[in-house]
């Protein structure tokens, strides 16, 4: 397969934030250095918002010669995974994985969250880039890692939060990823303004919201939005940093009054 030769400079020159710019010129490194050795290759792992930026700028390349992974079905972290010599109809599943299932078991019952997990490998050193999805669960924990740091985590982390822990090996295939779950807010709203959106998802007033904007706290589809007046749409996700998120689920039609009626379904 031919990839047009990336216009760096154009590309990124339509990147206002220059840690952007800085993690996208890495991703555009690694895919011309890919294409150029005709070699296997990917990048650490990425947010969803990161994800959109780096997807917005290999669809410039005009290649389909990469793919976006993250070790399961709908795994929010992923890396960009580098394929070049593939044609879309192969089976990209064949394409090597570039990261490890660590499974760590609980020696005495504790309840420990997402940010505990994380803690203890950032404590370790671990950077957090190498790090995938923490799937909690009541007993036990996976974590999804970049090969390479894989090992080191197995031979040293033996303590999460106050509990200590074991940690294998384990095979991604047979990772048991937990439904998410969600609580559905029927609500109506006067408009599709955003800030409706978070008074109603997050019950609190509309005054009370307003802070949120100016303080960069709100997030429309994993950016950043600043105007309370920015418009959603169905599907969209709007997430408040510190709060949570939810996801516009559903617009019906007009109420009696005029408001209209939505779903939104908050992630607990």
């Amino acid at each position: 397969m031919e990839c047009y030769t990336l216009d760096k400079k154009s590309i990124l020159g339509k990147i206002n934030k220059s840690e952007d710019r800085l993690l996208v010129a890495g991703i555009l490194d690694k895919a011309a250095q890919a294409e150029k050795l005709w070699k296997y290759a990917y990048t650490d792992f990425l947010d969803p918002y990161q994800q959109k930026l780096a997807e917005r700028a290999l669809q410039s390349m005009k290649c389909s010669a990469w793919t976006f992974d993250g070790g399961y079905k709908d795994a929010e972290r992923a890396v960009v995974i580098f394929f070049p010599g593939l044609n879309p109809q192969d089976d990209i599943e064949l394409v090597e994985k570039p990261f490890s299932l660590i499974n760590v078991e609980l020696k005495t019952e504790a309840n420990l969250s997402h940010r505990d997990y994380l803690g203890a490998l950032l404590g370790l050193g671990i950077k957090r880039e190498k790090v995938g999805d923490i799937i909690v669960r009541k007993e036990s924990g996976s974590i999804i890692v970049l090969k390479e740091v894989a090992d080191y985590i197995i031979y040293n982390l033996d303590q999460v939060g106050r509990v200590g822990v074991a940690a294998t090996l384990g095979e991604i295939e047979n990772l048991e990823v937990p439904a998410v779950k969600t609580k559905e807010i029927k609500c109506t709203v006067p408009s599709l303004r955003i800030d409706c959106i978070v008074s109603n998802g997050f019950g609190i007033s509309r005054s009370k919201a307003m802070p949120l904007f100016s303080s960069e706290r709100v997030y429309l589809n994993w950016e950043v939005e600043k105007k309370p007046s920015a418009q959603v749409k169905e599907g969209d996700t709007v997430s408040v940093r510190g709060m949570g998120r939810v996801i516009v689920s559903e617009i019906s039609g007009l109420t009696r009054k005029g408001r209209i009626s939505v779903v939104l379904k908050r992630l607990v």
